[in-house]
């Protein structure tokens, strides 16, 4: 077929991945460095579809049911276990914006760098370096280092400079979201430009009324697998309708036993006062407010802290159940008190973890609270060790 553009045939791709136990609270603090088990996680299983030239396609599914992995094998960044990919022409992928971004260089200097990765010339982008400033909107920051700004106005620049990018194929991965309503809408008129040329798009979105709006063709993934395929406007609107039909009554499911356990947390200081700003040797205060919906339950409840470095690294962890402090009541607070913040300056972050035992399942994703430590010890590192150093001159 001369009009054919993209055929995927019978790919699958898998990944290995720690063994959910590991993740267990107790395990994830006190044995970081133990050997870790590991299983197979198919993202994807025997994917077969066309794409013809000029054709809109919204990828619809929950998170991991393997869309973006899907985005990632067509544009070259993975290669899947089986099956074959072809392509004819020009790809531009809209991934993961700002990737190649260096934080030390200004905005400008990133225009240049980032234009050049995506294959432009330096001709090319001077000639439209101003038109990307002023679609990013940011006409007074652009000789300000890139670590200077918001994560906003760094996928902003991203996706002006993407956007200039010269292709037969676009792949876009949540576009569409990036940005406040303004930009998310002058974003959107792009995209509907490069339909209007004819150009072939693999667009994945949560905006499920974008998707039945522009799509020529929906892809529906599940657990790894095609569910469904539509190709007119009527089989669109049904596929997609019964997807969020299906969502909305797993997502019930899931929010009810994620809400087992609520838990509130306060970064206090010495004066037990809210703060993101330590020195080091100060005293830090965790403050956790708890709720727990299975009072029967309460002799297997474990809830635990941890401290990350910058680079991810567990800096310290601890939990209820070490600490051999038993919760006893189904709403109350649990209070983990640091004497002396032992860490040399750096961004660091509290993380929260809660384990139902005895079967160790954890009660909801580890989420992370940054907070800054400020010191007037220039050494390197996490630990401040205090090294005493002298010198010994010895004579010739």
């Amino acid at each position: 077929m001369d009009d054919l553009v993209i055929s995927v045939k019978n790919i699958s791709k898998s990944f290995k991945l720690p063994h959910e136990k590991k993740m267990r609270l107790k395990d994830y603090f006190l044995h970081p460095f133990s050997k870790t088990k590991y299983e197979t996680f198919h993202a994807l299983q025997k994917i077969d579809f066309d794409v013809k030239k000029g054709e809109f396609v919204g990828v619809i599914g929950r998170n991991g049911s393997g869309k973006s992995t899907l985005l990632k094998i067509l544009a070259g960044v993975y290669l899947p276990d089986t099956g074959s990919v072809e392509i004819n022409g020009n790809l531009v992928p809209f991934l993961e914006l700002g990737v190649g971004f260096n934080p030390e260089l200004t905005g400008r200097e990133n225009v240049f760098m980032n234009g050049t990765i995506l294959g432009l010339t330096k001709k090319q982008i001077l000639k439209k370096y101003d038109e990307i400033v002023a679609f990013a909107e940011l006409e007074n920051f652009m000789d300000t280092q890139l670590k200077h700004y918001s994560s906003g106005m760094q996928v902003r620049l991203a996706f002006a400079i993407a956007i200039q990018a010269k292709g037969d194929v676009y792949l876009l991965d949540e576009v569409l979201a990036v940005g406040d309503a303004g930009f998310q809408t002058k974003s959107q008129q792009e995209i509907l430009r490069l339909k209007r040329e004819g150009k072939t798009i693999i667009f994945i979105s949560h905006d499920y009324g974008s998707v039945q709006k522009f799509s020529d063709k929906v892809i529906w993934l599940d657990d790894s697998e095609i569910r469904g395929m539509a190709s007119t406007q009527n089989e669109i609107l049904k596929l997609v309708s019964e997807y969020l039909k299906i969502f909305s009554e797993k997502a019930k499911e899931e929010q009810s036993e994620k809400d087992i356990l609520l838990v509130e947390p306060y970064i206090l200081n010495s004066q037990n006062q809210q703060s993101k700003i330590f020195a080091t040797g100060d005293k830090m205060i965790i403050r956790l407010d708890y709720k727990f919906k299975k009072p029967e339950r309460l002799k297997d409840l474990s809830i635990g802290i941890g401290i990350l470095n910058g680079q991810g690294i567990t800096v310290y962890g601890t939990n209820t159940e070490l600490k051999k402090q038993p919760i006893a009541t189904a709403e109350g607070s649990v209070f983990f008190e640091l004497e002396k913040l032992n860490l040399l300056a750096g961004s660091y972050a509290l993380i929260l973890g809660a384990d139902l035992n005895p079967e160790g399942r954890c009660l909801f994703d580890m989420r992370q609270f940054p907070f800054t430590v400020l010191s007037d010890d220039n050494s390197s590192g996490i630990v401040p060790l205090n090294a005493k150093v002298s010198i010994q001159n010895h004579e010739e």
